[in-house]
Formats: C-alpha cells, structure tokens, sequence
C-alpha cells in the first residue's frame, strides 16, 4: 500500500535532485532555470529544431509567482475544513500513512497557524511588493511550485494522522497553554526568520532600479531572503516533530527540497551580480547559507 508519508519524502527529494540535475546541465540550466533579471532580456527562440528549445518557449508572467501563496493558503484552509467538518478526504489521506509516532493536537494547531502565516504573509508580499514587469519563468518552474506549496500543506500535518482520527477536534483546543521548549524555540526561529524575510523584501522593493544592496544583512550574504526561508522551513520541522524525533522528517526533506531551488537561484543571481556590476560587487559574500555556500 502506498504510505503517502514516505510518498511525499520521496518527491521533495526527487524534486530538490531534479532542480540539481538541472542546474548541472548548462542546456537544461539556461533554458528552464533563469527567470525575471537573470534573463538577461534574452527570449526562448520559438523556432527550432530543438525539442528543448520549444519547450521553453511555454512560460508564465513572472507576477504568477504569487500564486504559489495563493495556492498554500487556500490549501490551509482547505484542510482546515475537511479537519473540523469530519469530511472525508482528509481521512481518506489520512489512511495512506502507517506511521507509528503521532504529533500532538496541540502540535498540529501550532505547525498549521506557521503554515497559514508563512503563505498569507508571502501572498501579502506579492501583492505590495510586485513591481509591473515583462519577465516571465517557465511554466514547469511554476507548476513546481505550485505542487510544492500544495503538498506542503499536507506535510504539515500529516504526520499527526493518527492524533486526528483518533481525537475529534473542538475549539476548547484552542486554548491558550504555555508552550513546551520546542515550540518556544521553534517559533521563535520563524518568527525571526520572517521578519527578517519581510525585511529584505520590503527593502529590495524599495529600490529604484537594480542594483547591488546595501541593506545590513546583503553585507555577507548575496540572497539572505533564502536563507532565512530555509529557516522558516527549518523552524516548521522543529514545532512540527513527532514524540521521540528530533525533527518532522517530511518538512525536512521539504526543506531539503526548498534549500536546493533556493541555492540554484542564488547561484544565478551571484553571476547576474558579477556580470552586471563586476566581481568586486560579490568580494566577500556568500550565496545564500553563512560560512557554508
């Protein structure tokens, strides 16, 4: 039988291996992954002989990009329903995993709220920060992204199945109680995380024209905005893990899933940097992890 815990691992890990195989192949790398400013103005040729060549031509409006948090949030809502209404197809998915340790009630709730305030928050971005703009991405770069956010608001708590089917939820579980040092040190992490994140955002928005950032934390960093969301990530596997694991193995691999599209795209704009504003503009900065890449 198909254990969906073990499916949903495996294709946050076949995507993050997909993403790097991609970037590896310079013909696959400068067709599918390049995007908005790291285009550089350059369009798919829509004739050719190249099978590859053609399937690029298929693309979106880069400002689709906000329909990745469109896509999470309705999804937590979604779930939400089915939960409280008894609906049958959260139980239906809820039936495709054996696993043995459950997350707690209480930490479903908390693993569902970061959920729903990560997507809310980015869809909010979007929707302040976009400027008009003629770039474009690949239609599979969005479809991707869109499967991700959609299975990520199962991930977040599918592994608390069996809490769920075995306890009927009511809002007396709503009750305010004193988180356990997990929880405390987990949303302490993403609420940090995404300040920060918001921070970025709102500054990179603010510029008038492109160009090299001088904002605090873009002094060592060239894409802090990923980095801290592979702590959000990070943040969400800690709150979110199961008794006696040390962290949510799905939202892990999500994040493995999430660090490896993050680092490609940080690998792409470091040489859009460099080959706009020259390698001194990157001297001394990483790409997206402190000390690490």
């Amino acid at each position: 039988m198909l254990d969906l815990v073990i499916f949903l691992r495996a294709s946050f890990l076949l995507a993050a291996v997909a993403a790097l195989l991609a970037h590896c192949i310079p013909s696959l790398r400068t067709r599918f992954l390049a995007y908005g400013s790291r285009q550089n103005g350059q369009q798919p040729k829509k004739l050719t002989a190249n099978p590859l060549d053609a399937l690029a031509t298929f693309q979106v409006p880069h400002s689709w990009f906000g329909s990745f948090y469109l896509v999470s949030t309705l999804c937590s809502f979604i779930w939400l329903s089915q939960i409280l209404l008894d609906q049958s197809l959260w139980r239906r998915l809820a039936s495709l995993t054996d696993i043995k340790k459950s997350m707690t009630l209480d930490q479903i709730i908390v693993t569902w709220v970061l959920m729903l305030l990560q997507g809310v928050r980015r869809l909010y971005e979007c929707l302040e920060f976009t400027k008009p703009s003629n770039a474009r991405m690949w239609i599979g770069h969005w479809a991707l992204g869109v499967w991700f956010y959609a299975s990520m608001s199962v991930a977040v708590w599918i592994e608390g199945a069996p809490t769920l089917v075995e306890k009927s939820f009511d809002f007396s579980h709503l009750t305010i109680e004193p988180p356990s040092l997990r929880t405390f040190v987990g949303c302490l992490i993403f609420i940090l995380a995404s300040g920060i994140q918001h921070d970025c955002h709102a500054y990179m928005a603010s510029l008038k024209k492109y160009s090299v950032p001088e904002h605090p934390v873009f002094q060592r960093l060239v894409c802090p905005h990923y980095f801290v969301e592979c702590l959000i990530y990070f943040a969400i596997s800690i709150v979110a893990a199961p008794a006696g694991a040390l962290l949510n193995w799905t939202v892990v691999c999500a994040l493995a899933f999430v660090a490896v599209n993050l680092g490609v795209t940080a690998d792409g704009t470091r040489e859009w940097y460099v080959q706009k504003f020259g390698p001194d503009s990157m001297s001394g900065k990483w790409k997206m992890v402190p000390f690490v890449f």
